[in-house]
C-alpha cells in the first residue's frame, strides 16, 4: 500500500474514534448529570416532599415533613374566670389568694347564708310556715315546694341551704314582717363584719344584693366560729322529709359541686344573670379551715375556679 493510502486510512480511523469518543461522552455524561440530580417532588401536600428549590440547598437528599414531628406550642394554662376572689385561713385570718377583694358585686343565692341566720335567730325551729301563692310566685327552683304546703322553719332550711329555694327564702322572711326581715338581714350582716354588703330581698335573685368577696370571708368565719349548725346543713348531700299532714314527701338534694368531697365543711353557691357564678366553699386543705369565695365568674365555672384556687393555695400553705 502506497504511503498516501496509509495516511488517509489511519485519518478515517482516527475521525470514526473521535466521533465514538463524543457520542460516548455524551451518552454517559448526561446520564451520571441526570442521576446526580435530585429527584423531583410529585405533590406538596402535608408529610410529602418540600417543592421549594431553596429547601435543597444543593443537597441531594430531599426531608420529608411529617406532621407528628412539627413542634406544638404548650397549652395555655388554664385561667381563673372570677372578677373578684379571697381564699383565706378561717380560723387565723390569713389570706392566701386575693383579687378585687373589695369591689362590690351581686352575690345572688350566697345571699341565703344570711336568711339561714336572721330566720333562725328570730323564728323558733319548730315554728310553722305554710308557703303562700305570694311566696310561691318567685323564680323556680328544684324543691318542688308547692303552695299551702306548711313546713317547720328547720325543715325550710334544708331546701334553701341544699336545693337553693328561692321559695323557701321567700317563706321564712314573709312569716312576719317582709321588709323588716330585710332590714334585719343587712343588720346580721353588718354585726358580722361585712360593712360593704346590702340585701334587697331574701333569696338574691335582685341584683341589688351586693357585697365584696373580703365581706363574704368574714362571714365564712363567723359561721365556722359561732354557726357551725348551719354549715352543717349544707354539708347534707341529700335529706327527705317524709309525708305529713301538712307537706308532701320531699327530698332535698345539694347543689353544691364539693359537698360530697370529704374535706368539705361547708358552704353556697349563687348565680343570676346579673352576678354571674358565686360561691362560698369551705374545705381542709393541707389540715387547715381555708375558705374560697368566688365572685361574677363565667357561666358554670366555679367548680373549676373554685379547684384551681384551691391547687395555688395547696402550693402556698406546703
Amino acid at each position: 500500500m502506497r504511503s498516501s493510502e496509509k495516511r488517509l486510512l489511519i485519518a478515517k480511523i482516527v475521525c470514526v474514534v473521535a466521533i465514538a469518543i463524543a457520542l460516548a461522552f455524551k451518552l454517559f455524561g448526561t446520564a451520571s448529570f441526570t442521576a446526580s440530580r435530585p429527584p423531583v417532588p410529585l405533590t406538596s401536600s402535608p408529610g410529602s416532599v418540600n417543592t421549594d428549590p431553596a429547601f435543597y440547598n444543593g443537597s441531594t437528599t430531599a426531608e420529608v415533613v411529617h406532621p407528628s414531628n412539627a413542634t406544638h406550642a404548650p397549652a395555655p394554662k388554664p385561667q381563673i374566670t372570677a372578677s373578684a376572689y379571697v381564699v383565706g385561713n378561717v380560723v387565723t385570718g390569713k389570706i392566701y389568694l386575693q383579687k378585687n377583694a373589695s369591689v362590690v358585686l351581686p352575690v345572688a343565692s350566697m345571699s341565703k347564708l344570711i336568711t339561714a341566720i336572721a330566720a333562725t335567730d328570730t323564728l323558733s325551729p319548730d315554728t310553722r310556715i305554710q308557703i303562700t301563692d305570694q311566696e310561691y310566685d318567685v323564680a323556680s327552683d328544684t324543691s318542688k315546694i308547692v303552695p299551702r304546703e306548711s313546713f317547720t322553719v328547720l325543715e325550710l332550711l334544708y331546701p334553701m341551704l341544699l336545693n337553693s329555694s328561692n321559695v323557701a327564702a321567700e317563706a321564712l322572711a314573709s312569716t312576719t314582717d317582709r321588709a323588716k326581715f330585710m332590714e334585719l338581714m343587712t343588720s346580721y350582716a353588718w354585726e358580722v363584719g361585712m360593712p360593704s354588703t346590702f340585701f334587697a330581698d331574701p333569696s338574691g335573685i335582685n341584683p341589688r344584693n351586693q357585697s365584696t368577696a373580703s365581706d363574704f370571708f368574714a362571714l365564712a368565719r363567723y359561721l365556722y366560729k359561732y354557726r357551725p349548725d348551719i354549715l352543717a346543713i349544707t354539708r347534707i348531700p341529700r335529706i327527705s322529709v317524709a309525708t305529713t299532714t301538712d307537706h308532701m314527701a320531699h327530698d332535698f338534694i345539694s347543689i353544691h359541686p364539693f359537698v360530697s368531697d370529704p374535706a368539705f365543711l361547708g358552704g353556697k353557691t349563687g348565680h343570676t344573670p346579673e352576678a354571674g357564678d358565686t360561691m362560698l366553699t369551705i374545705m381542709k386543705i393541707a389540715g387547715q379551715p381555708v375558705a374560697i369565695v368566688i365572685l361574677g365568674a363565667d357561666s358554670g365555672n366555679r367548680e373549676r375556679d373554685t379547684r384551681l384556687l384551691i391547687s395555688k393555695t395547696t402550693e402556698a400553705i406546703q
